[in-house]
């Protein structure tokens, strides 16, 4: 994995505490292999390892990374207690795993109820997204999450100022919601 850009705070993951700015070049990870996917939330980043475990690393003040602290990570850090995920989704100071066996899995941030776990609590940790079953597909965006579930329906949880649930009012969701109820 390489990235590039803005290297404030550190987010890039080569494991450089001292570059600050930016990198115009493609720098290295350090630390991981076997990845099959990445996901760049606003200040942080994860990778997908292949067999389920995931690695995340840059800004962590709210729990972002999963590793059950704050502190920030100039390298990728495992997420503690994950495993069998298929997909991850990242939005604003937080992360969610979509898992093989249809749940979900999300960790960072709680404001909004952007975890899904009916709790405002910022989590240092993986919490389940509660009563998610069947997920196929999940995506985040800055606040709000959706998943794709069993009959293609979809399910959102967390900021809804502006109707982005797709339910019939504007409320936030601390737990999923069906879109179109």
């Amino acid at each position: 994995v390489k990235c590039w850009g803005n290297a404030q705070d550190i987010w890039l993951g080569d494991g450089n505490d001292k570059l600050t700015g930016r990198s115009l070049l493609p720098l290295t990870v350090s630390g991981i292999s076997n990845v099959t996917d990445v996901v760049a939330g606003n200040y942080h980043s994860c990778a997908l390892i292949s067999g389920g475990s995931v690695k995340c690393w840059g800004s962590n003040s709210n729990g972002t990374l999963g590793d059950g602290t704050t502190t920030m990570r100039t390298s990728p850090v495992s997420v503690s207690g994950l495993s069998g995920v298929s997909e991850l989704a990242a939005g604003s100071d937080f992360t969610c795993a979509r898992l093989s066996d249809g749940t979900a899995k999300c960790w960072g941030l709680a404001s909004n109820g952007r975890l899904g776990n009916n709790d405002t609590t910022n989590q240092l940790t993986p919490v389940s997204v509660s009563g998610l079953t069947g997920a196929s597909q999940i995506s985040a965006k800055n606040m709000s999450t959706c998943a794709v579930i069993s009959g293609n329906a979809v399910k959102c949880w967390g900021r809804n100022d502006k109707g982005q649930l797709g339910s019939t009012d504007t409320f936030d969701r601390l737990t999923p919601v069906q879109a179109g109820e």
